[in-house]
């Protein structure tokens, strides 16, 4: 999942190692509420700051799962991914593994406008460079939809397991859209329900779980997903939550 190629070079060991694939996405991670709240909520930012005309590509693509819901729309979206996990088999011939964003087919990096980067930027310690890495690499690039972890005061073991440096606020959103000469059109914290109870772990002192596992209450956790995903509807953006999405788009020379 975490792709990190800075200035043509790769970051070695930056990608997903098997086992963390596995405690990720493991079998029917898909159907977990969070995937599926977030599919959802990252679908509903493509319709509206991308046209069915646009090619997407998706840097640290994992998977593929959100390859398949955004093609399953009727967008033209494929994925990338530095390691080498298995993709869902309606994926596979669009998502590409062992693969540097920079490296994909020619002909693709030149029709992509719109790079998605879901969870990717908490891994990297220089996202500016990164991100002028991509624009460098992709040369019709107009956009990006980005979605983060939240809120610094609720750092946990979770982040030091899979190697984040940083859960990003609003404050930290503007300053590395600034840095990157982006401009945000849009962006909104989202599962707000679960910031109390994160929190609340982190001051207690408890460890969060790392690993996915949908296997049990498969309908309670589609119900969640649906409770989830209105719930981004109707709260205010800037009510906190355990997440962050934004659309930016590329700022013209001045």
């Amino acid at each position: 999942m975490i792709e990190a190629s800075v200035s043509g070079h790769r970051q070695i060991g930056s990608e997903f190692s098997d086992d963390e694939f596995d405690e990720l996405f493991p079998p029917g991670y898909e159907r977990h509420y969070w995937h599926r709240a977030r599919s959802a909520i990252v679908k509903s930012y493509v319709h509206a700051f991308c046209g069915l005309s646009d090619t997407l590509l998706e840097i640290g693509a994992a998977r593929g799962h959100y390859v398949s819901v955004l093609r399953k729309a009727g967008f033209d979206a494929y994925g990338c991914d530095l390691g080498d996990p298995w993709v869902h088999e309606e994926a596979r011939p669009f998502v590409f593994t062992k693969t540097d964003f920079a490296d994909v087919d020619k002909e693709l990096r030149d029709r992509v406008t719109t790079v998605l980067l879901l969870d990717v930027l908490e891994h990297i310690e220089q996202p500016v460079t990164f991100i002028e890495s991509i624009f460098r690499a992709l040369p019709a690039l107009r956009s990006l939809i980005i979605a983060l972890p939240a809120r610094q005061e609720l750092w946990s073991n979770f982040d030091e397991h899979y190697r984040h440096f940083l859960r990003y606020d609003v404050t930290e959103l503007r300053k590395l859209a600034l840095r990157s000469r982006l401009s945000i059109k849009s962006y909104s914290y989202f599962f707000h329900a679960l910031y109390v109870p994160t929190l609340l772990l982190k001051t207690l002192g408890m460890k969060r779980g790392t690993a996915f596992d949908a296997r049990k209450a498969p309908r309670l956790h589609e119900l969640l997903g649906i409770t989830f995903w209105l719930e981004s509807k109707l709260l205010p953006r800037n009510v906190y939550g355990t997440s962050l999405i934004c659309a930016c788009a590329k700022d013209r020379p001045i």
